[in-house]
């Protein structure tokens, strides 16, 4: 986000959490009310079946309504009353609050906010919380007990090890904050004579670097030290910014050149090799693969590339669906559905008016067709994994 609310993409939020060209006040015509799933019959049984199993196996005991809201992350702004976030997941039942803006007030006072925001986790199934603390122009959470994180460019002059530890450190001020997934680290990778050009990450150094080779290495690093500290990550802007000048908070970016080769994916395929938890799709259209679609809605690239050519199963989030000027031509309602209908499995939504529209309109259309519906379930699963993966919960209790 920039100014208020740079990391995601670019991805901004307006001052009000409002954005886009069809976004307003929207009143929910109902709230949904949720009840623990049933449990398995037996535990020791349970116990054999591995964790991914397991938590088809939990996502299918769910309601369909339950299902659908796990796939959406709504907002937290800085500034913005609590109740409010929490009368939003209690309407749509999201499975993930993002918090933006920056907190300056210290690690005790994002620990009280979080804490508020799973004690009103609907069903009981703990929220994914999450924030953009990338470092430099770029860190969401600041004040007593988080340290000052230096921008991209910097970490990268470390030497892995140091850098590993470094992110060890600041994954743990994020845990004990109640934030379990950094929406970082930037993958992207723009060319050296490029980067003063670069909106999004040249400009604001972001970056780690201008070989994909190093680029990858850091990457694997951050992963690896939010890893230990039990914080979920987040490699993006798949398929990459690096040849997109515009910033997509607030123009409709392009990548004219790219063929998304092995070697133009080559940090973001180090980030899945060491073990990413999620994957960030970005909201450019890359003309040369799939001109007719921004990325978050394109299956020939989240199917087709990230999940069938690169390997990668775990969940995949995408850029900024509520505010970005990027999808601001998309009917609000839609966007969500085009999403998850490419490949997705979160979407991340800065303004919370816009997510209940989604919400909405993925249960419409998962409940006309059972074939979305049994995807959907899938997709529920995969962020119950990640929930279970770091610990917040077990699918087979």
């Amino acid at each position: 986000m920039l100014v208020l609310a740079l990391g995601l993409a670019g991805c901004a939020a307006t001052p009000n959490g409002s954005g886009g060209t069809e976004t307003g006040s929207v009143t929910p015509s109902r709230t949904i009310t949720f009840s623990p799933p049933s449990l398995p019959a037996s535990a020791d049984s349970a116990a054999t079946i591995d964790p991914a199993t397991q938590c088809f196996a939990y996502a299918q005991r769910l309601s369909l309504a339950q299902q659908v809201g796990q796939l959406y992350m709504t907002v937290l702004m800085a500034g913005s009353d609590v109740d409010q976030a929490i009368a939003q997941i209690s309407a749509s039942g999201n499975g993930a609050v993002i918090l933006l803006g920056n907190r300056t007030s210290g690690l005790a006072a994002v620990q009280s906010e979080t804490q508020q925001l799973q004690d009103a986790a609907p069903g009981g199934i703990p929220l994914l919380i999450a924030t953009d603390q990338e470092g430099g122009l770029v860190q969401k959470l600041s004040g007593p007990g988080f340290a000052t994180i230096p921008a991209a460019t910097e970490q990268a002059q470390l030497d892995n090890t140091e850098l590993r530890g470094s992110w060890q450190r600041w994954g743990r001020e994020l845990r004990n904050a109640g934030v379990n997934w950094n929406l970082a680290p930037v993958a992207d990778v723009v060319p050296a004579d490029q980067v003063a050009n670069n909106a999004a990450i040249g400009q604001l150094d972001r970056g780690y670097g201008s070989d994909p080779e190093v680029v990858g290495q850091k990457v694997a690093e951050v992963i690896g030290g939010l890893s230990d500290s039990r914080v979920a990550s987040s490699a993006k802007h798949f398929p990459g910014l690096g040849r997109v000048n515009e910033n997509t908070d607030f123009a409709a970016g392009h990548d004219r050149v790219s063929q998304l080769d092995d070697a133009d994916l080559a940090s973001f395929q180090a980030a899945i090799n060491a073990g990413a938890s999620s994957v960030m799709v970005s909201s450019a259209i890359y003309d040369q693969v799939d001109p007719d679609n921004p990325a978050v809605f394109s299956s020939t690239i989240v199917t087709g590339i990230l999940r069938e050519r690169m390997g990668f199963n775990g969940v995949v989030t995408s850029d900024d669906l509520g505010a970005a000027v990027a999808v601001a031509g998309y009917p609000v309602a839609d966007r969500g559905l085009a999403f998850l209908r490419a490949g997705g499995d979160m979407a991340v939504v800065a303004d919370s008016a816009a997510a209940q529209q989604m919400v909405a309109a993925t249960l419409a259309a998962a409940q006309a067709d059972p074939q979305f519906a049994s995807e959907v379930t899938e997709k529920a699963a995969r962020v119950l994994d990640l929930k279970t993966d770091l610990g917040l919960m077990s699918c087979a209790s």
